[in-house]
């Protein structure tokens, strides 16, 4: 008997069985329905994703509803029976009502074994047994109950009848009794029938009879042996034995049954593709078969070349510079103009407008503005074609090497004396720019008036002094008087960490409905810090959970919904990993693979979003004396390029129409023949890093944070390409040994450098650049792409004309 072809493994739909019980081991797996299965005397009910396993010899019965689609797996107990020495175990594997057990692997297994089975993408069956085998081992590894057989006495019914059926199917080809059966279990013989009759249904000499007549019906079907030999192999003395039980059974002779079945199994054969293709399609419409497959560190994905969907690069329009005073410094302005140039950001977002270190005034007497220097800041970036996102919100002048621990620490705003001396000072300069760059270049900016939430009744945080402080009456008033000027200009706020305050939200959005000034836009800010209030005082600490920035959204879409602001934007001004300004994260690869990760989640929760930030001289100090130092920047002092730039750059390159996107990859397409393809390895933090300061002091310090530092094998198999064209790949790779300021600062082990090593850096730290050629075959491309940990990689694939 062949272990191989007796692996049962079939996708049906709509089907019942009635109870019965059998020697092989059944694994059922629910695809889409509703499922109900009877084990014993206890009734589970199954839906899509849910497996339950059926032990050897154990009665049960399946009900499906009509549209309900599942596999299932049974291994033959000779097959099981050579693989594990204690061939009586019993197992414990049922999502409905054991949970403690983890079921994704089992699931990814099945995902494969149903993808493959409907693409039918291989000419032999070689995957799908391994796969089978994959399955078994699993379970074997996974769900045993250890330690069921260490007294007979205390056996329960179940095993006591999986050893009488595992006597049967392992000596059904030799003389057997119940006797000896009898002697064999240490019962007498008629307690040992009453038994086996009330567990079955059936005497025992009638099931040996079956289980004979089963395996030499299947010896009848799938060989050529003669009946003489069917007999003997069957535990039969002689061809007219085994004709006379043949024929009690199953109302046939031997060779009447293989003749007819011969006739007919054409026609049973035509019958079961006719259904097994019905059955692919349907799994196909519904997208119930897998398109992506994620197996042991492997993604197979099947895409359709000829599809995609337009959608907007939110990512990119807005950055975040610095203070306005900050920008004065050429060494900023000669960063904002490099990103803008090759990321292609067209505003720049700025912050502490009325800044001291600017004297515009001293808050304290309204009129006789001075705005030469701040006219300096906004003239180099009209000159250059750069909208302003300007936040009139106040906040210090720091950088923070954790939450709560600042490196430095300056309030830099002007504190105005009282609420009439504020809006005098901003109703002056709104008519100051207009002025000077007329109506239709201001109507282009994006005005915010901003709030730390957590910092509302904090002096420092105020837009001016008033014992009966309200923030929304400086946005009340901001709004109107730049509405009544300038109808067409975005006016919004109040940023914070608004999905942790959602009391504040409500009411500011509540005020806004009644006062007629909502806001055109949401802000907040986005760092995944859970905050608590602990005596009074507000606490951050690092989100654990890999989906906090979903779920962050989430929360304030919701908030939106029940205040009716449905169609108001929803902006994220700032957006990074980490708030610490000395952490090397930000200067590795994991940024890069953050933000790629994150942003094919995010990008179309919200309007738009807000990188932080774009360079490190924004958190520049005493310490800042390497070539990196942690900083939040895409840029370095020195103006590396780290890998968080090279991300966004991968992603500005991305084309227009999106095919489709996920965990690990992000698919569009230009024009016809014009693909983009993005992959990239994120890996989350171990548990470890969560147990430390948040900072990280040294470059080193990295290796210990992740606890899968595994490759990732990405298979994408793009379909309706066009026959017999040759395509050009072009890759783009940027992971921890090529192209990453740190795999190259380590090369001079993170020491001090001389202005010849810095400028080596900067010349050396580019992605990594090849091409090849593919031809399309049978209107498919097969990509395979091999990821490091951390590594982002991005593919164009376009029509390749020969010269």
């Amino acid at each position: 008997m062949n272990m191989h072809t007796d692996l049962v493994f079939q996708i049906k739909k709509g089907i019942k069985e009635k109870r019965h019980l059998h020697a092989e081991i059944e694994i059922i797996f629910v695809i889409e329905g509703q499922v109900k299965v009877e084990i014993k005397d206890t009734e589970y009910k199954l839906e899509a994703e849910d497996i339950i396993l059926i032990n050897s010899s154990i009665m049960h019965s399946l009900e499906c509803e009509d549209e309900a689609i599942i596999c299932y797996v049974q291994y033959p107990y000779q097959m099981f029976s050579k693989i594990i020495k204690n061939a009586n175990c019993i197992f414990s594997c049922n999502s409905v009502s054991n949970t403690e057990h983890p079921y994704e692997e089992l699931r990814n297994i099945f995902h494969e074994l149903i993808y493959h089975d409907v693409q039918q993408l291989h000419r032999t069956d070689c995957l799908k047994n391994s796969l089978l085998y994959k399955l078994l081992d699993y379970l074997i590894e996974n769900y045993i109950l250890e330690d069921h057989m260490e007294n007979m006495n205390k056996v329960d019914d179940d095993v006591r009848l999986q050893q009488i059926i595992t006597y049967v199917n392992s000596n059904f080809q030799y003389k057997m009794s119940l006797f000896s059966l009898a002697e064999e279990l240490y019962v007498s013989t008629s307690t040992l029938s009453r038994f086996f009759r009330k567990q079955t249904g059936i005497y025992f000499t009638d099931y040996v009879k079956q289980v004979r007549m089963r395996y030499a019906m299947q010896d009848l079907l799938y060989s050529d042996a003669n009946i003489t030999k069917i007999a003997v192999d069957c535990g039969l003395s002689n061809p007219s034995a085994f004709n006379r039980v043949f024929r009690d059974v199953y109302g046939i002779s031997p060779s009447g049954y293989r003749k007819k079945m011969q006739k007919s199994s054409k026609k049973k054969e035509s019958e079961e593709q006719a259904f097994r293709e019905k059955i692919r399609q349907e799994l196909k419409e519904k997208e119930l078969i897998e398109r992506k497959l994620l197996l042991s560190g492997k993604i197979i994905l099947n895409v359709d070349a000829e599809q995609g969907s337009y959608y907007e690069k939110n990512w990119n329009k807005v950055v975040n510079i610095s203070s306005v005073y900050n920008l004065t410094f050429a060494n900023l302005q000669s960063h904002t103009l490099l990103l803008k140039e090759h990321l292609g950001f067209q505003y720049v977002r700025l912050w502490n407008v009325f800044s001291q270190n600017l004297m515009i005034t001293d808050g304290k007497r309204i009129g006789n503005y001075n705005y030469n220097k701040i006219d300096g800041v906004l003239d180099f970036l009209v000159s250059h074609h750069i909208f302003l996102f300007l936040d009139f919100g106040k906040r210090p002048d720091t950088a923070m090497k954790m939450v709560g621990k600042s490196v430095f620490r300056v309030e830099e705003c002007i504190e105005f004396q009282s609420r009439e001396i504020w809006e005098a000072m901003l109703k002056d300069f709104l008519y100051h720019i207009i002025n000077r760059y007329g109506k239709e270049e201001v109507s282009r900016w994006i005005f915010e008036f901003s709030c730390d939430c957590d910092r509302i009744q904090i002096r420092e945080n105020r837009y001016y002094l008033d014992e009966n402080y309200d923030y929304f009456n400086a946005f009340q008033y901001a709004y109107k008087e730049i509405k009544t000027i300038l109808p067409n200009m975005q006016v919004g706020g109040p940023m914070g960490f608004c999905a942790s305050e959602p009391s504040f939200l409500k009411r500011f959005l509540s005020l806004c409905k009644e006062q007629g000034c909502i806001p055109d836009f949401l802000s907040f800010v986005l760092f995944p810090y859970e905050i608590k209030v602990e005596n009074e005082i507000v606490v951050r600490n690092y989100a654990t959970k890999e989906t906090f920035e979903i779920d962050s959204i989430k929360a304030i879409r919701n908030i939106m919904k029940e205040m009716k602001v449905e169609d108001c934007k929803l902006y994220i001004v700032e957006w990074n990993n980490s708030l610490s300004s000395r952490n090397y994260l930000n200067d590795s690869c994991f940024r890069a693979a953050y933000i790629a990760r994150k942003m094919s989640e995010i990008w179309n929760l919200v309007d738009l979003i807000c990188i932080w930030v774009g360079s490190d001289w924004v958190s520049s100090y005493y310490d800042t004396v390497k070539i990196a130092n942690g900083g939040n920047g895409l840029l370095t002092k020195d103006s590396i390029r780290k890998p968080a730039y090279f991300a966004l750059q991968f992603m500005k390159d991305l084309g227009e129409y999106l095919i489709e996107k996920g965990e690990n990859y992000i698919i569009t397409r230009n024009q016809k023949n014009d693909y983009y393809l993005l992959c990239f390895n994120f890996k989350w933090y171990g548990y470890k890093y969560f147990l430390k300061e948040e900072y990280l002091e040294t470059p080193d310090m990295i290796e210990g944070v992740f606890d899968d530092n595994n490759p990732l094998e990405l298979n994408i198999i793009f379909n309706n390409m066009p026959t017999d064209l040759l395509f050009a790949i072009n890759k783009k790779t940027i992971n921890n040994n090529e192209g990453s300021i740190l795999s190259e600062w380590k090369k001079f082990q993170y020491d001090d450098l001389q202005d010849n090593d810095v400028k080596y850096i900067e010349k050396t730290c580019f992605p990594r650049m090849s091409m090849e050629k593919k031809m399309v075959m049978n209107g498919k491309m097969d990509i395979k792409v091999t990821l490091q940990e951390h590594e982002v990689t991005l593919l164009h694939i376009y029509e390749y004309n020969k010269v």
